[in-house]
């Protein structure tokens, strides 16, 4: 049975994103959670043990493998349009952790992901079929969650087929972002074990976390 909705299929299609609850069980997220804080050598408890910028680290733990449960995977497929054996679970876990900062918080500018120069991704076929951040703590507003532009994805792709040749890369689109009229961007609000699927032109961005709590997060594409 597929773990979504057509209505929640529809507005992926949509929209270039999806939130969804309830795809990872409440105690694989706790473990996960728990497991994470280990690996920063870090105490929710106490701030003086909390790292001091945004951390990126790739993590052989199976708590946070666990977190990619048959359900967050069939969840992948089915907003990709592709067969659940083409979405497997990943061999390790990437983290992205946001950690507190003082200062006023303001909207991030956005980009899309596989952008890199030196990379070389090109924009068709696309670069990856679709990502997703799994959040293994709370976030507020301001606390550091992930800000999309809704409807990006067809603006985007409407921009690279009027000129395939200048927008072969996803660099060069991206280089482009800051003249296109996106829109009204929004900051998501999340509970731990929730899930933020994006497509590969979904025009997005972390945010500065304010909070008094560092945000959690893995990140996967596939």
């Amino acid at each position: 049975m597929a773990p979504l909705t057509p209505i929640q299929v529809s507005q992926y299609a949509a929209n270039s994103y999806l939130l969804v609850s309830g795809l990872i069980p409440e105690e694989v997220a706790e473990r996960a959670e728990s497991a994470l804080w280990q690996l920063l050598q870090a105490r929710p408890d106490d701030r003086a043990t909390w790292p001091q910028k945004t951390a990126h680290q790739a993590y052989d733990s199976p708590e946070l493998l666990e977190c990619y449960t048959e359900g967050m995977l069939g969840a992948a497929a089915q907003l990709a349009g592709e067969p659940l054996e083409s979405v497997g679970a990943p061999n390790r876990a990437y983290a992205i952790n946001v950690f507190p900062t003082p200062g006023e918080w303001k909207w991030p500018h956005p980009h899309i992901d596989h952008a890199i120069k030196e990379h070389g991704h090109k924009t068709f076929p696309r670069a990856f079929r679709i990502a997703a951040m799994t959040f293994l703590s709370d976030v507020p507003p301001h606390g550091g969650g992930t800000v999309v532009w809704p409807e990006s994805h067809a603006l985007l792709e409407k921009l690279a087929l009027s000129d395939p040749s200048r927008f072969e890369s996803m660099w060069a689109l991206n280089q482009e972002l800051s003249q296109v009229a996106l829109g009204d961007p929004i900051e998501t609000t999340l509970r731990r074990g929730d899930v933020l699927f994006y497509s590969y032109l979904c025009a997005h961005a972390g945010s500065q976390n304010v909070s008094d709590h560092p945000r959690l997060a893995l990140n996967a594409k596939w």
